[in-house]
């Protein structure tokens, strides 16, 4: 009998242990990162103001033409990404003077769609240009693809991995959600606090699991979590039950079932 009250005792101790074990100490969380994909360098003909560059004399088949006169104006000059974009290009003009028909704040959104390089006005990173009305250059809004954003589609959207360490106070740390600087995130029933440092660039993931995914979740729960949601993330937890809890009560449950 005793040896039998013994086992059981042994087995379930050891079933305690297994699920009071901690999760991995590192987990990485993904987040989205956006940034201007564009080098801002604009071209020469902006910066140079030499309007020589952008012009074509006598015959411009299909380009916009400077008001009466024979210059017509490359479609690399006109609503361009870089002189809408800039506030501080809107008024330069590629035509002569006296002439002057390209300022980007006067160019109807039908302007740029026609006369522009690709017929797709300021848009860049493969957006399309999609006129609503008569709207002028610089209220222009493109439709981007996948992974870019913004109204000429100059940001790109990127992932970014991020390597964090698990830790027993959050220290009134703000949640990965919203920042990019040193963060908290957890896992996915709160049992785990990982502190996340701050980066900018994608950190290798070397196998780690996703931080929400540190918990096994296919063991029933045998103590609350570390981080309920009511709870101030600065207050320390007396919710856990430590490991010297459970050697203790090996202890004691085993001079029980010997005393039997």
């Amino acid at each position: 009998m005793k040896t039998l009250v013994f086992a059981a005792v042994v087995l379930w101790i050891s079933s305690l242990a297994m699920q009071q074990s901690d999760g991995p100490l590192q987990c990485v969380i993904i987040q989205d990162k956006q940034g201007l994909t564009v080098p801002f360098n604009p071209p020469s003909f902006l910066t140079s103001n030499i309007k020589t560059q952008c012009q074509v004399y006598g015959s411009g088949h299909g380009m916009l033409r400077c008001g009466t006169s024979d210059v017509y104006v490359r479609a690399e000059c006109v609503c361009s990404f870089y002189n809408v974009y800039e506030a501080k290009y809107h008024n330069f003009s590629s035509c002569p003077q006296g002439e002057k028909s390209d300022d980007v704040t006067k160019l109807k959104c039908p302007d740029c769609l026609k006369y522009s390089m690709n017929r797709n006005g300021p848009c860049i990173n493969g957006g399309n240009l999609i006129c609503n009305g008569n709207e002028v250059a610089p209220n222009i809004k493109c439709r981007c693809p996948l992974n870019y954003k913004g109204m000429f589609c100059e940001e790109k959207i990127e992932n970014v991995t991020r390597i964090c360490d698990r830790i027993s106070s959050t220290n009134g740390l703000t949640r990965c959600d919203s920042t990019r600087m040193e963060c908290v995130t957890f896992s996915r029933n709160r049992r785990y606090a990982y502190k996340c440092q701050e980066t900018d660039a994608s950190q290798e993931r070397r196998g780690l699991p996703l931080c929400v995914d540190t918990e096994d979740t296919t063991q029933l729960p045998v103590r609350a979590p570390i981080y309920p949601t009511t709870m101030n993330p600065t207050e320390p937890d007396h919710s856990l039950t430590s490991s010297a809890d459970i050697i203790v009560s090996t202890y004691v449950l085993t001079y029980i079932s010997l005393s039997l």
